[in-house]
């Protein structure tokens, strides 16, 4: 399992989307480096997922960046990237990691108009 899969299992596990769920900073690179994967990047890749995150002096605060989201629609996000080709699947974060808040905000109207929450 990746550590960003783990990270959204552990999120998930302690009341993400609809609580803030704060992991220690330093254990957090710890667990990137003995795992050879960057924790910068990581939550790059989550960011663009709509976990935002917030780094204190010794830890790290997610919470969603999508307004509503329900553990169940969250889930069913997860579910569709994970069926997504890895190429498409990069092309989208990166269009959603560059749009505003308004944009943003619109495409989540956008996925309840369609029925996807």
């Amino acid at each position: 399992m990746s550590l960003k899969d783990q990270i959204l299992k552990n999120l998930e596990s302690n009341g993400f989307p609809e609580k803030k769920v704060s992991l220690p900073l330093e254990k957090m690179y710890e667990v990137a480096d003995s795992k050879g994967e960057n924790l910068n990047s990581i939550l790059e890749e989550l960011q663009a997922m709509g976990v935002e995150n917030e780094k204190t002096l010794d830890k790290i605060i997610f919470k969603s960046g999508m307004p509503n989201l329900s553990g169940d629609a969250f889930t069913k996000a997860q579910e569709m990237m994970g069926k997504m080709d890895p190429e498409e699947l990069k092309k989208m974060q990166e269009q959603v990691a560059n749009m505003s808040a308004d944009e943003k905000a619109k495409l989540m109207e956008q996925a309840k108009a369609m029925g996807l929450f």
